[in-house]
C-alpha cells in the first residue's frame, strides 16, 4: 500500500486518509477505534504513527522479533536459491535497519549461502552495480551451472561404468552342457 501511496506523491497525512478507505471489515472497525482513542484535538495522522499502530495491532511485536531472529539465523542449507532467496525476500522486511543499503542487503544475502556458492558471490558482490536481485540471479546461475557439472560427471561415469560392466562377463563356474 505504501509503494502505491509514494508513487502517488501522497503526503504523510494523505497517506493514511487514502490508506484507510482500502481497509474492510474489522480492520475499519480498529481504524475508527484509534482515531478516537487519538482524541479530538489531535493533529492529522501521519504514516509513520498509522502504520505503527496497525502492525502493533495486526503484527505483534513478539512475531516481529521473532521473523528477526528467523532472517538473522537464515542459512541456504539444503534449500535451493530460489527458496533461500524467496525466503531471504520475506524475512528481510522485519530487519529494516539490519539491511538499510543495498550493500548491507547484499551482504547478509552472500553470508547466509551455502558453501558451495558463497565464495564466487562473495567476489562477485564486491562490485560496486551489484544489487540484490543481480546478485540472487548470479547465485541461480551459478547453482545451475553447478547442477549441470554435477549432472554431466554422474552421467559419464554411469556411462563408463555401463561400458566397462557389458564388456566383462564373469566365468560360468558351474558349466553344464545343455539338456535336449
Amino acid at each position: 500500500m505504501y509503494r502505491v501511496l509514494r508513487v502517488m506523491h501522497a503526503s504523510v497525512t494523505e497517506a493514511v486518509e487514502l490508506a484507510s478507505f482500502r481497509l474492510r471489515d474489522v480492520a475499519v472497525l480498529w481504524y475508527e477505534a484509534w482515531e478516537r482513542s487519538r482524541g479530538p484535538d489531535a493533529p492529522p495522522a501521519e504514516w509513520e504513527d498509522f502504520s505503527e499502530a496497525f502492525l502493533a495491532h495486526y503484527l505483534p511485536r513478539e512475531v516481529r522479533e521473532a521473523r528477526l531472529d528467523q532472517f538473522l539465523s537464515l542459512k541456504q542449507g539444503d534449500m535451493s536459491v530460489r527458496d533461500y532467496s524467496h525466503k531471504f525476500n520475506s524475512l528481510a522486511r522485519y530487519a529494516p535497519d539490519i539491511v538499510r543499503t543495498m550493500r548491507a542487503r547484499v551482504y547478509h544475502y552472500v553470508n547466509g549461502l551455502g558453501d558451495h556458492l558463497i565464495r564466487d558471490c562473495r567476489v562477485a558482490s564486491l562490485s560496486d552495480d551489484v544489487d540484490i536481485s543481480r546478485i540472487q540471479a548470479f547465485a541461480q546461475t551459478t547453482e545451475d551451472l553447478s547442477r549441470r557439472i554435477r549432472d554431466t560427471r554422474r552421467d559419464k561415469e554411469q556411462s563408463k561404468r555401463a561400458r566397462t560392466m557389458g564388456s566383462y562377463r564373469e566365468p560360468r563356474v558351474d558349466f553344464r552342457p545343455p539338456l535336449h
